[in-house]
């Protein structure tokens, strides 16, 4: 039979359905052995040895003991233990397991071309349910989705899978996590595709994949652990009963847009402080977990994810005083937990903290102006959802698995307008901001990715290669050699130039960006940067620094005054005749 060249391109599609499948499965029993570890580490640790019993999750059951009186002096032995043995594990076997796992695979996908070590998700999960077991406050998901994407890109590995293929299955691997960890499968999809930008950008090519493994991993899942949902609801809770409190959660949304923009910086400010600290690195979550410790002797309600708390709240079973408390607890020792080393994730903390605040504003508003709000469920609702779609930038995915967690789907409208004014304060807040998210390896677009940097001037030099040099000699090697040695190449109609400037000391380009130095030169259209060995796209903020190399398309008219500004020095002359190394 003869295969036609449409079945010859559809072939490879059918092939990566197949291997989603699998890591949909994968997904839901790494999330069902990772669940069973967690719960007997934490009575084993938290409630043996700390005299905390504090579930996870209580659906109904409401009646948590808290340590009193001297038994709290256990708390902090137990955080300081689960520090130590998670730390000593981490660090001598796999030290890029430490910290929240999301972050660890969206640097994989970025810049490691979806390549992750066969031995971190077994690491990843011992180390994070020692964590979390012992008190760390920390949550499952980013775990839970660092396991799911090593062994997919294992799966990836024995099929000799390579390019976006692999890419694609790293992230089917998170989201099948992900979707069986939180009953979300539709919003854990959209997550995968959503987290690897900061900006309103999304790797759609591989939602059809992620959408794929996310509903197989959340059918398997369901299977042995029940379809309830995360979070229980007392009530329906309907928008439509109360449309004025519209103005409650826009109020939510800005103060969510603020916490948004605390919460990454206090997370990386204490990560950093602890790297610069002596000593051998195992030792620093168990730093780390002495300090959360010493906090829980105040407010034990700290330790863990908080999702009881949540609930709590939810049935207004906690006194304004425990939200504040929470509130103002649960943050710094989550930066305390993670920023130290401890292996465990941010979105639960990061979304209870959200439904404190939420709790704190709806006992507010009820309390304010009684009968015009909605119940204080609402508010918790959508204060998780405001929270984190803030901090991680990720206000679409937030929005649907905040309402598949908690069956909130009356509460899209309200959700939409905190989520968005959240994600608009945060990103205003953090314009400047060495860590303006929750995830560092995030990139604000496409064009900021090393993955997508090479593809974007593979193809801008291929175009010139083929239509715009007026000789056939200068093949596409040849173009991009420019951005090492300085020359440039006359363009077709006679009236331009394609030219490589090397950024020297004194250069007027240098500390200054695209716009502020090329803005005012008509006819000129930078193409690449290259810096360090890296192909940059410039954008209009690209600030050129010394060092770098500029390929442009200039008119001739300016092309002097260009080479002015850059004092174009070759880097051959710059390394005394020595050509640099690199693409």
């Amino acid at each position: 039979m003869r295969i036609t060249d449409s079945q010859a391109l559809f072939r490879p599609t059918y092939r990566l359905v197949l291997y989603c499948i699998l890591v949909g499965l994968l997904g839901a029993l790494a999330a069902l052995a990772f669940d069973f570890l967690v719960d007997w580490a934490q009575r084993l640790l938290l409630g043996g040895v700390g005299h905390f019993p504090s579930p996870e999750i209580s659906l109904t059951e409401t009646n948590v003991h808290i340590p009193r009186g001297l038994s709290r002096l256990w708390l902090p032995l137990v955080t300081t233990l689960g520090g130590l043995l998670s730390g000593w594990l981490v660090y001598r076997w796999a030290p890029e397991a430490e910290g929240h796992g999301t972050d660890a695979a969206i640097a994989a996908y970025h810049r490691r071309g979806g390549e992750v070590r066969g031995r971190i998700p077994f690491i990843k999960a011992v180390a994070s349910a020692l964590t979390i077991g012992s008190g760390g406050v920390a949550g499952r998901e980013g775990p839970t989705a660092q396991i799911a994407v090593g062994l997919g890109t294992s799966l990836a590995r024995w099929a000799g899978l390579r390019g976006q293929e692999r890419r694609s299955l790293l992230l089917a691997g998170m989201a099948a996590g992900l979707a069986a960890m939180f009953r979300a499968p539709l919003g854990m999809a959209i997550f995968a595709v959503e987290i690897l930008y900061s900006g309103m950008v999304f790797e759609s090519e591989a939602l059809i994949y992620t959408v794929i493994a996310a509903v197989t991993s959340y059918a398997f899942f369901g299977l042995f652990a029940g379809w309830d949902r995360l979070f229980f609801i007392p009530d329906p809770l309907r928008f439509e009963d109360a449309p004025l409190s519209l103005l409650s959660f826009a109020v939510l949304g800005i103060l969510a847009g603020l916490l948004g923009a605390v919460l990454p910086t206090m997370l990386y400010w204490v990560r950093d402080r602890f790297r610069r600290m002596p000593g051998p690195p195992h030792v620093r979550p168990a730093i780390g977990g002495f300090m959360v410790g010493l906090l829980a002797l105040a407010a034990p309600e700290i330790l863990g994810t908080g999702y009881v708390w949540v609930e709590m709240a939810m049935l207004e079973k906690l006194s304004l005083t425990t939200l504040l408390l929470l509130l103002v607890f649960k943050a710094p020792a989550m930066a305390l937990t993670i920023g130290s080393g401890g292996s465990g994730g941010v979105f639960a903390p990061t979304v209870t903290i959200g439904g404190m605040l939420g709790a704190a504003v709806g006992l507010l508003v009820n309390h304010l102006v009684p009968g015009a709000g909605m119940p204080v469920a609402a508010f918790v609702v959508v204060g998780m959802a405001a929270v984190f779609s803030g901090a991680a930038r990720t206000p679409i995915s937030t929005l649907i698995m905040v309402a598949e967690m908690t069956g909130g789907y009356d509460l899209i409208v309200p959700a939409m307008l905190a989520n968005i004014l959240a994600f608009m304060v945060q990103r205003s807040l953090t314009a400047d901001s060495r860590y303006p998210t929750l995830y560092e390896s995030q990139v604000p677009t496409r064009e900021d990715s090393p993955l997508h940097r090479g593809v974007f001037v593979r193809r801008t030099l291929e175009l010139l290669d083929q239509e715009g040099v007026e000789t056939s000699q200068f093949r596409l090697p040849r173009l991009v050699n420019l951005l090492r040695f300085g020359e440039s190449i006359p363009i077709a109609d006679g009236e331009g130039k394609l030219v490589a400037l090397f950024v020297g000391r004194g250069s007027e380009l240098a500390d200054r960006t695209v716009v502020e130095t090329l803005g005012g030169l008509e006819g000129v259209t930078a193409v690449a940067v290259m810096r360090q060995g890296e192909l940059l796209v410039p954008r209009g903020d690209t600030r050129f620094r010394e060092g770098d190399q500029l390929l442009a398309v200039t008119a001739s008219a300016v092309d002097r005054d260009l080479s002015r500004l850059a004092m174009a020095t070759s880097p051959v002359e710059e390394s005394n005749g020595r050509p640099e190394t690199g693409t």
